[in-house]
C-alpha cells in the first residue's frame, strides 16, 4: 500500500521547544535586507527528528544549520537560473537570510560559521542590482589596538533624498547579529524617512565576529566614524545624527549616549542594559553566544567580564535617550535599567513591555516606527534650532 504524502509542517514540538527563537526567525518586514518568510521555516524544520530539540547541545545547532543552509543553497539555484534581474535579486535575498540563520547560534566550527556569513554577504550585496537605494563601501583603517572596520553609508532612494547633506542614523549589531540582516532591517525605516544609515562591523561584530573578542569600548569606533563621516562623506550632515543599538549593541549605544552624547542628537537603544545576568544563569546557547563573541572558554573570566563592564548610574548624558525594553528580559535585567533611567531623569525614556522578553520582538514592528518618527523630527528640527525637546513621547503600542 502506498504511504500518503504528508503536507509540510512544523511539529508543535519544535514550535514549543524554539520558544523566543521562533519570532526571531521573522523579525521585521525587511524590503532591501534578507527576509526569511513562513515557507522557509516550515521547509527548513519539516521533519527535525523530535528526538534532538535540547537547544543547549550542538546536535540541535548541527541539524539546523544543514537544513538552512541546504535552503540557502536552493535559493542560489534559483537565483541562477533566473532570467530578469528582479528574479535573482529576490532569490539572492532569500538566500542570505537562509545563510544567517544557519549560523546565527551555530558556534562548534568557528571556519564554517565565517564560510555562512561570508556568503550571506555576497548574496546580499549580489542582490542590490536594481535597488533604489545607494549603497558606498568603505573602511576604518586598522590600527595598533584594533582590525580595519568596515562601514557602509546607505543613501534613501532618491525621491525621499532632501536637497544638501543628509541626517543620519548609525546603527550597531547585538552578538549574533548581521549589519545587512537585523541592523539593516532596522535601518530601513530611517531610509524611508529620508534619512541615511551608517551600518559598521566593529570588532567582533557582524562578518568579524570569532575572528576576534568584541570591542567593548566600541565608542572608539564610533567616535572615529564620526570624524571619518565629517571628513570625508560631504553628503552626511554630521551635525544631524543619531545611535541606535539592538541587543548587546543597545548596551553599546548607552555607552556612546555616556561618552560621545554631544555628537548625537537622539540615541535609541532596543534591548541592552547597563548590566547582563550573572553568567552562571544563562541559558547554555547564550553562554555559548558570549563564549563565541569574547573568545573566551573560562566560566570565571567570563563573569569577571561582565563584571567589569556594567555601567554604573550617573550624569545624565548630552543627549536624550530612549530604552524599549522587556520586564522579562534574562539577558540584561530591567532593574539595571530602571536604576539608570531614575538617574538620568528626563533626558531618559524607559518603555518596558510587561510580557515582553529580550528586545521585545512580538512589538518590534509598533517600536521601531514609533521611534522612528521620533529620531527623524529630532533630526529635522536640529537643522532649526538649536534645543532639544525636554520631554519624550510614549512609544507603546
Amino acid at each position: 500500500m502506498t504511504e500518503s504524502v504528508k503536507p509540510v509542517r512544523v511539529a508543535p514540538e519544535i514550535y514549543q521547544a524554539l520558544g523566543y527563537l521562533g519570532t526571531r526567525l521573522l523579525f521585521l518586514n525587511a524590503r532591501y535586507a534578507p527576509q526569511a518568510q513562513w515557507g522557509d521555516v516550515a521547509l527548513a524544520l519539516d521533519g527535525f527528528p523530535t528526538d534532538n530539540l535540547d537547544l543547549s547541545t550542538s546536535p540541535f545547532w548541527d541539524e539546523w544549520r544543514s537544513r538552512w543552509s541546504a535552503r540557502a543553497d536552493g535559493y542560489i539555484t534559483i537565483a541562477d537560473r533566473s532570467t530578469t534581474v528582479a528574479g535573482r535579486s529576490h532569490a539572492l535575498r532569500s538566500a542570505a537570510a537562509c545563510y544567517h540563520w544557519a549560523e546565527f547560534m551555530y558556534f562548534d566550527d568557528p571556519g564554517l560559521k565565517l564560510q555562512l556569513r561570508q556568503q550571506l554577504r555576497g548574496a546580499f550585496l549580489a542582490s542590490l542590482e536594481g535597488a533604489d537605494i545607494e549603497l558606498i563601501q568603505n573602511e576604518l583603517p586598522a590600527s595598533a589596538d584594533r582590525p580595519a572596520v568596515p562601514y557602509w553609508i546607505v543613501l534613501p532612494p532618491e525621491r525621499l533624498r532632501p536637497d544638501g547633506a543628509l541626517p543620519a542614523v548609525m546603527l550597531s549589531n547585538g552578538l549574533d547579529s548581521m549589519t545587512e540582516v537585523e541592523v539593516l532591517s532596522l535601518a530601513e525605516a530611517y531610509l524611508e524617512r529620508g534619512i541615511a544609515a551608517v551600518l559598521f562591523d566593529g570588532p567582533g561584530q557582524g562578518i568579524q565576529a570569532g575572528q576576534g573578542p568584541v570591542l567593548i569600548e566600541m565608542e572608539t569606533v564610533v567616535a572615529e566614524l564620526v570624524r571619518r563621516l565629517g571628513a570625508e562623506h560631504p553628503r552626511i550632515d554630521t551635525s544631524r545624527l543619531g545611535f541606535v543599538g539592538i541587543s548587546f549593541g543597545g548596551y553599546l549605544a548607552l555607552r556612546v549616549a555616556i561618552s560621545l552624547g554631544d555628537l548625537f542628537q537622539c540615541v535609541v537603544n532596543f534591548g541592552g542594559g547597563p548590566r547582563i545576568a550573572a553568567f552562571a544563569t544563562l541559558p547554555r546557547r547564550l553562554k555559548d553566544d558570549f563564549r563565541f563573541a569574547f573568545l573566551v572558554k573560562d566560566t570565571d573570566d567570563l563573569q569577571d567580564r561582565f563584571d567589569a563592564l556594567a555601567l554604573e548610574p550617573g550624569e545624565p548624558p548630552a543627549t536624550q535617550v530612549v530604552s524599549v525594553h522587556g520586564a522579562l528580559d534574562d539577558i540584561f535585567p530591567v532593574e539595571a535599567l530602571e536604576d539608570l533611567d531614575r538617574a538620568w531623569g528626563p533626558q531618559h525614556r524607559l518603555e518596558v513591555h510587561a510580557r515582553e522578553v529580550h528586545v521585545c520582538l512580538n512589538v518590534i514592528n509598533v517600536y521601531t516606527q514609533q521611534t522612528a518618527d521620533w529620531v527623524a523630527e529630532l533630526l529635522a528640527s536640529t537643522k532649526q534650532q538649536t534645543a532639544r525637546p525636554a520631554v519624550l513621547t510614549s512609544f507603546r503600542s
